[in-house]
């Protein structure tokens, strides 16, 4: 029972003129009339009290010959809309009762009927990309002084991030796929340790001024060559995002996580991955020294689905360190013949956007082997023996193209197949060891919201 409810509450054994007292001293004009353990016995209104003294009763009587024990009491639990439903109905002064009985609290018209803040978490999902063109021409080296463009759409496979803010300084951060925990007394502590794995990277950019406890996990396997380390970034950054009160724009996000991955951790890298995962579906983006620009396709929606339909997503099963791969391509830019190929992948890509906002899917589909052999010039790294194999056989089985995602070295494989063959490639590809993973475009990006912690 708190002061207010308290200082128009009596004893059943005090006289009226108490009740009288208390009456006149508040802004109530009811009394509660409780027993020794506060249970609610009944209520005492002014018009009570005058019906009582005109009728010849003294204020010297005790409360209980006056008080009205047909009263309206509602239950702690008693819900807001119910609340207000009586308070509508013109009770102003509602007893509240726990479950013996007691008197706790007062409803009245101006009570705070909403519900108390509570700690919040903020959630984030990410998509991975599939790139059907273009990629290599996304290093900065290459389009600083050339023009580049990558066509690339993203696939419903997720990197997910869950941030819980708390009180203290201190920071924990779980990652599932890689089974890790690391703990920070502060900021501070993480900001003077190496930035040697990618998620305290996300915290050293960001510098949030709370503790937290940061989950992430994914849908995908680590080297997938899907984008997955830029889709882990990108989700990190957008629950954090949430948070803010200004908050940073698409571009921002993806921005905020290539300086993480690429120039804070210092992973080799495109830009391609964190743009595709940020903005989601189908965009051709263009790399220039001043600005990068993603333009998002309007591409019929039949064509989409005849697309996805003849897409094989296949993993190879064999990890690969894009990194590296973008170092050794990197190493021999400087011969004029690989900045012919990518110039190649370039041109290669906007024909292929045309391709595909027209509807013509088997040139579209044609198109990634060219693009395969394109990109398997930029680096001795970029291929191998298995996974020319692999490529040779889906073809052999009736594969239109298909070309390796991502950097190279290993992680899936698509293939573009027409539905008299698919059952056929599939089963060849299954028999070498690849597994297919089915898969559904994604049109959105990046998403966050928040919720209350549980």
């Amino acid at each position: 029972m708190n002061e207010i409810v308290r200082a128009i509450t009596v004893s059943c054994n005090e006289q009226l003129l108490t009740a009288i007292t208390r009456m006149e001293s508040s802004r109530f004009q009811i009394v509660f009339v409780v027993d020794e353990q506060q249970v609610l016995m009944g209520v005492i209104t002014n018009g009570d009290l005058r019906r009582h003294l005109l009728a010849g009763g003294r204020t010297a009587d005790l409360v209980t010959v006056c008080m009205n024990r047909q009263f309206r009491s509602v239950p702690l639990d008693a819900s807001r809309e119910r609340l207000l439903k009586l308070l509508d109905l013109g009770y102003h002064v509602l007893p509240r009762v726990d479950a013996e009985g007691r008197l706790v609290d007062i409803i009245t018209p101006d009570h705070n009927l909403a519900s108390p803040e509570s700690p919040i978490l903020s959630r984030a999902r990410a998509p991975v990309r599939i790139s059907f063109s273009g990629g290599g021409s996304d290093l900065t080296y290459y389009f600083v002084g050339r023009p580049g463009a990558v066509l690339s759409t993203t696939v419903a496979l997720y990197s997910h991030a869950t941030l819980i803010p708390r009180a203290e300084s201190t920071i924990n951060i779980h990652s599932e796929d890689l089974d890790t925990h690391q703990q920070f007394a502060s900021l501070i502590d993480l900001l003077n340790r190496p930035q040697d794995d990618l998620l305290s990277a996300v915290v050293s950019v960001i510098k949030p001024s709370y503790g937290f406890d940061l989950y992430v996990r994914s849908d995908f396997p680590v080297g997938s060559g899907l984008g997955g380390s830029s889709a882990v970034a990108t989700a990190v950054v957008a629950a954090f995002n949430e948070m803010r009160t200004d908050r940073w724009s698409t571009y921002e996000v993806a921005e905020l996580a290539f300086q993480a991955e690429r120039v804070c951790f210092g992973v080799s890298g495109g830009w391609q991955d964190q743009y595709a995962s940020a903005f989601g579906g189908f965009n051709l983006i263009e790399f220039g020294e001043e600005k990068n620009l993603v333009h998002s396709l309007r591409v019929e929606q039949a064509i989409l689905n005849e697309l996805e339909e003849c897409l094989i997503l296949c993993d190879t099963r064999t990890m690969r360190a894009s990194g590296v791969l973008h170092e050794a391509q990197k190493a021999t830019f400087t011969e004029e013949a690989k900045a012919s190929e990518l110039e190649a992948m370039v041109t290669l890509c906007r024909t292929m956007h045309r391709h595909l906002v027209r509807g013509e899917l088997l040139e579209f589909g044609r198109s990634l082997s060219v693009g395969w052999q394109i990109k398997r010039g930029l680096s001795n790294g970029i291929s191998d023996a298995s996974l020319d194999a692999i490529y040779d056989a889906a073809i052999e089985e009736g594969s239109l193209g298909g070309k390796l995602l991502g950097a190279g070295g290993g992680g899936f494989f698509m293939f573009f197949v027409q539905p008299q063959h698919r059952q056929r490639v599939a089963r060849r590809l299954r028999s070498m060891g690849c597994r297919i993973t089915n898969f559904r475009f994604e049109n959105e990006g990046v998403t966050s919201w928040r919720t209350k912690v549980q």
